[in-house]
This record gives structure tokens, sequence and C-alpha cells, in this order.
């Protein structure tokens, strides 16, 4: 499998102004509900319109990192979509980030790309702040469990479906693109393209023992990768649970996204 650089070389994978006005500008019974429309679009604009979708816990059997003992998880929030260039775009604009450039394709509603893990992790930890969460990059886990569909799974061969193509962007119906994030059918738990649109970002390593907790300083490769799951707009479809793909922390690609879960 390959994850393509921003260059689009391969390489193989082993407030809006609040309006301030004049004292005495509006009558008084006015005031109140204007300002609580510019608090109302605050708090919106800090959430990102992020929709959560929670994963209660459970145990399940990881398909990643060679165990085949059942693990169990505690339950979490997870957001429905990959981020999207509008939601990165906001938290570049608040943080004077880089906006990564969109190949081309457009920004707005479709998934954030040419971001890399690094950056991926400073959006979280801006967004925990924002919001008073915390907001990090699913572990490998975690997000083959949700994708699996947690403990409403039905056994599908894709994250929601036996055909591919209700689920995923992938080789054969993306026109060689990623597209605007929910276009497709979603899992059992309500989480779109984990089958297919971008390839997404893990907080941990792969091929790692999901049992175990992983830091760097335990990996093989002194902790410069990170795994990354479910599938691209420019692969064939296959299961979005494999474990052989990843990406290294300051690199950017065409075909890597990220989600983000929220701690209970």
């Amino acid at each position: 499998m390959a994850i393509k650089a921003k260059t689009g070389i391969a390489f193989p994978a082993s407030v809006a102004n609040n309006g301030i006005m004049k004292k005495n500008s509006l009558p008084s019974l006015l005031v109140l509900p204007v300002l609580l429309l510019a608090a109302a679009a605050t708090v919106q604009a800090r959430n990102l319109d992020i929709k959560w979708i929670e994963v209660e816990g459970g145990a399940f059997t990881p398909a990643s990192g060679g165990s085949t003992r059942p693990i169990t998880l505690d339950g979490f929030f997870m957001s429905a979509t990959e981020v999207t260039f509008d939601q990165f775009d906001a938290y570049c604009e608040a943080t004077g980030a880089r906006k990564p450039d969109d190949a081309g394709w457009g920004r707005g509603s479709r998934p954030v790309l040419n971001v890399s893990w690094e950056e991926a992790a400073a959006f979280c930890r801006w967004l925990s702040r924002e919001i008073g969460a915390e907001i990090r990059l699913p572990n490998e886990a975690e997000w083959e469990y949700a994708a699996a569909g947690g403990n409403r799974s039905k056994g599908y061969r894709y994250s929601g479906s036996n055909t591919w193509r209700e689920v995923s962007w992938s080789e054969g119906n993306s026109g060689g693109m990623p597209h605007p994030v929910g276009g497709k059918k979603p899992n059992e738990l309500g989480l779109y393209d984990m089958s297919g649109n971008l390839w997404e970002m893990c907080a941990d390593w792969p091929a790692g023992d999901p049992a175990k907790p992983r830091s760097a300083s335990g990996s093989r490769d002194g902790g410069v990768k990170r795994a990354v799951h479910g599938n691209s707009y420019d692969n064939p479809a296959s299961d979005p649970r494999r474990a052989d793909v990843h990406v290294f922390l300051g690199e950017g690609h065409i075909n890597v996204g990220f989600r983000v879960v929220k701690t209970i």
C-alpha cells in the first residue's frame, strides 16, 4: 500500500466581529438577545460543528498488533467524520498555524489533507483548550473498535456494509480525489468514511500490542512513525482495520487525514 507525500511522490507503506454598539443605540430589551446570539456563535465556533458519536466501551479482538486475545476498552466519543478543511482552517486562523494545501480539490467540507501527525496533534491540543475537554487522536484499538461498529457491530466486511461502494470512496468510484465528508452510508455507530476517503492517523505506532500501553520510548523505530487506518480515494477497497500502513511524524500526505476522539 502506498501513502503519497505532498509532492505526489509515493513511497511504500511497511468572531466574527462582535458588533459592539454605542450605549443606548438599541432598546435594552433588544440588547440581551443580541448578546446571547453572539455568545452562541462563539460557542459554535469553538466546537467547530463537530458531531460527536458516543462509542460505548466493550471487548473485541483487534486486527493490528498480532494479538489474538480480546481486549476491553473504555467508552469515548469520536467525531462522526474526518476533520474538514473548514474545521482545520478555523484552527489555523485562530492560532496563526499554517493552512495546508488542498491540492486543487477545494476546501470546505472536504477532509483536510497534507497535515502531518504533529500538526494534527497540535489541532487536538488547541481544541482541548477551546472546549475544556480532552481531545486527541484515537489509538489503534479505539479506531478499529469504532470502525467495526463497537458493541453494535454486525460483522460487516467494511465499516458499515459488505458492499464497499456503499461506505467508501476508493479507487473505482472516487474519480481520483477525496470527497466531502459524510457522503456515504455510516456504520452501525453513525461514523462515516472509515472504509475510504482518506487514510486516518492514529495516536500510536503500527504493529504494537493493543493490550499494552504504548509510548515512543518503546517503539522499534524510536517513535518516529504512527499508524494509519482506513483507506483512501486512490487505493482499492480493503479491510479498514489492516495495520500495514504508517506515516512519519513530520510529513503530510495528499491521501492522509484524521478524525478525533473526546475522552469521556
